[in-house]
């Protein structure tokens, strides 16, 4: 199963090309250390061997895995889905938010394509870490509920900028409201928010369905905090593609969750961080997980 799940993950360009990268240094280092060995009046015997009959025939099957990898992630879908221990290890995990995500969610098209892998790895370690080394199933709707709190809590203070507002959504412990929106910011700089929070809701939705799959039961205000995340997906869309349409509007039904403003300000800056980063950023995912975690 983890040699398999491992091949299918070769059907994503950006894991290809990491793959791709580090198999070139070790041709490369193998090839200095035969040079070592043999002496280098043999330079172009050995970097023949090593480049053309070594490093070439993997790098073509690794892009072969272009087509085939799909065809292997359908098919562990497929045998995990009936199984009732399908969330019982990491690699399980990591396949059924991926399953999850391409069932469920549809990213809005503001966002960029790796935003999605960023998704499911965010939600992937979030439900390890929950699932396996946490709080069990409570833990993972605990998880679930506050990453919900805080793209309603992120919504509400960017259409509170829009119409020019000072923003309302704090609670009552005295702190500063979060710099969460800057409606006089460049485009560019209001993209990175907006995508961000796009990927918050795609991560929300993924959280949400792994919590139902795992426990085979609806979660209270699943439908809800479902609507806000498409809500919140569509309205990244509409501004940050200055597109017509309605104002926010807040959904009824969401749980209530009380986010001090430290933490809200914290789980945006780290989320924000993560989704702006080249892959692989385990140090900054593993800092927004901290902070849902805490």
């Amino acid at each position: 199963m983890a040699i398999r799940h491992m091949l299918s993950r070769l059907a994503r360009p950006d894991v290809r090309r990491a793959a791709g990268r580090t198999w070139l240094g070790l041709c490369l280092a193998g090839t200095g250390a035969t040079l070592l060995a043999v002496g280098f009046r043999h330079l172009f015997f050995v970097a023949t061997v090593w480049l053309v009959c070594i490093f070439a025939p993997v790098r073509i099957a690794l892009e072969a895995l272009h087509t085939l990898g799909p065809r292997i992630r359908d098919r562990l879908y497929r045998d995990l889905a009936g199984r009732r221990d399908r969330y019982a290890t990491r690699e399980d995990i990591a396949l059924m938010a991926e399953a999850l995500f391409g069932r469920d969610v549809q990213m809005p098209r503001l966002a960029p394509p790796v935003l999605g892998a960023k998704v499911v790895e965010a939600a992937g370690r979030l439900c390890d870490r929950a699932l396996l080394r946490g709080a069990g199933p409570a833990g993972l709707r605990r998880i679930a509920t506050t990453c919900a709190g805080l793209l309603e809590r992120w919504v509400g203070t960017i259409a509170a900028g829009e119409r020019g507002e000072t923003d309302l959504s704090g609670g009552g412990d005295g702190a500063a409201p979060p710099a969460l929106w800057n409606p006089r910011a460049s485009i560019q700089e209001q993209w990175v928010t907006l995508r961000a929070v796009a990927g918050l809701a795609a991560l929300v939705k993924v959280l949400v369905a792994v919590v139902e799959d795992s426990t085979n039961r609806p979660l209270d205000g699943g439908a809800a905090i479902r609507s806000v995340s498409e809500a919140a997906m569509d309205y990244a869309d509409q501004l940050g593609l200055r597109l017509d349409g309605p104002p926010w509007e807040d959904v009824a039904g969401v749980p209530p969750t009380t986010l001090p403003h430290t933490v809200v300000s914290r789980l945006a800056d780290t989320w924000t961080a993560f989704c702006a980063a080249p892959q692989p950023a385990p140090r900054r995912l593993m800092a927004f997980i901290e902070s849902v975690s805490e």
